[in-house]
């Protein structure tokens, strides 16, 4: 198999957490195939997505300055770019508007302690770390159907009930 090369990315520049979409030729014929991912010299495979041997979908680490997408596959090994992605860290102060997307769907466990992919520092996984699909239908506890416990969970039911 041929070498994997970049040719394109959308957008070509953000902060960590930015999601992309990286395009190319020779990223493998299944997921498996995707070794690594590197944006800016940061590994990102952890966050990444192989959807087809041509589109990667990935989000960016704490990498700045302009700085290559290199794919690593089983068979072609390490890739070439013709695009370079411009990674930046916001300063966020208290006037400045900032939004924060928590993916929620994946937990972090350890034998000392869980985490979320949000509370790793730089996103950088230690390697004792084993990254789990969670399924939570009710992540902020607002259902109104009954929990393990048998008692509702519901903000509104406690409001309604307090009024009476």
């Amino acid at each position: 198999m041929s070498v994997p090369v970049v040719t394109g990315i959308s957008p070509k520049e953000g902060p960590p957490g930015t999601r992309i979409t990286i395009r190319g030729e020779n990223f493998g014929k299944k997921a498996d195939d995707l070794i690594q991912l590197t944006v800016c010299g940061v590994d990102c495979t952890l966050f990444a997505e192989w959807k087809s041997p041509n589109k990667i979908l990935a989000r960016v680490g704490a990498g700045e300055g302009r700085g290559d997408i290199i794919v690593t596959t089983k068979q072609g090994g390490p890739g070439t770019c013709m695009v370079k992605f411009y990674g930046y860290l916001e300063a966020v102060g208290p006037l400045k508007e900032s939004a924060v997307w928590i993916e929620e769907r994946f937990q972090f466990s350890s034998p000392r302690r869980r985490m979320t992919a949000s509370s790793m520092p730089g996103n950088i996984v230690p390697a004792a770390v084993a990254m789990q699909e969670v399924e939570d239908d009710d992540p902020l506890g607002l259902s109104d159907e009954p929990n393990e416990q048998g008692t509702k969970n519901s903000v509104a039911d406690d409001n309604i009930s307090s009024n009476k």
